[in-house]
């Protein structure tokens, strides 16, 4: 009994998992792209941090852990609902200011290792395309950077769902360069449609 018990839970697994297999993004955003809207980033703040020796960090939205190193360029941000992730102070520089919008230097972040400073986005109003995939769908996105993420990961939260964003050009979704946004952040960091 036991052994026919493992044998239908391993069937079942495996049809699950096949039937579990997420869709790709490109193909989803073919099939809906009647619900993209025209977005941009709004105005919020977040924190920023750099290290003076090694630290791991885990971001609860993406499922993905960091390893952080004081290598003079990776910069910890802590997002609008404390996720935290790792980018390149070049990227920091170029898209964020202090609070009262006077421009970053290098030194600000240099000169405060371990220690979380705010910082300001730099609004860009419909610079982006976003489409929202609804909680209970999974999709593979390849990115253009080499990364494969999923949106609505059933370990996180989502509010609604995840949003699929990309760049505006000239009018036009650029497909070439497609990103996740956590639907739990996405309406206090991109501009929503009226």
């Amino acid at each position: 009994m036991k052994k026919l018990f493992a044998v239908l839970l391993i069937a079942l697994m495996a049809v699950a998992s096949v039937s579990a297999a997420p869709m790709n993004a490109l193909d989803y955003i073919a099939e809906n792209a009647d619900r993209a809207f025209v977005t941009g980033k709004a105005d919020y703040t977040i924190q920023a941090m750099m290290v003076s020796e090694p630290v791991d960090i885990y971001n609860e939205l993406e499922l993905v852990s960091y390893h952080v190193e004081d290598d003079g360029k990776s910069v910890i941000l802590k997002g609008t609902i404390g996720e935290e992730w790792v980018t390149d102070i070049s990227r920091v520089l170029s898209t964020y200011t202090h609070v009262d919008g006077t421009p970053l230097a290098a030194e600000d972040l240099t000169g405060n290792k371990d220690t979380f400073i705010d910082i300001r986005t730099i609004a860009e109003p419909d610079t982006n395309f976003a489409l929202l995939v609804p909680a209970d769908t999974v999709l593979e996105v390849h990115t253009a950077w080499g990364d494969i993420l999923y949106t609505n990961a059933s370990e996180a939260p989502h509010g609604e769902g995840d949003y699929l964003v990309c760049r505006n050009v000239d009018g036009q979704p650029d497909l070439s360069d497609v990103w996740v946004v956590n639907g739990a952040v996405f309406p206090s960091t991109y501009d929503m449609p009226e």
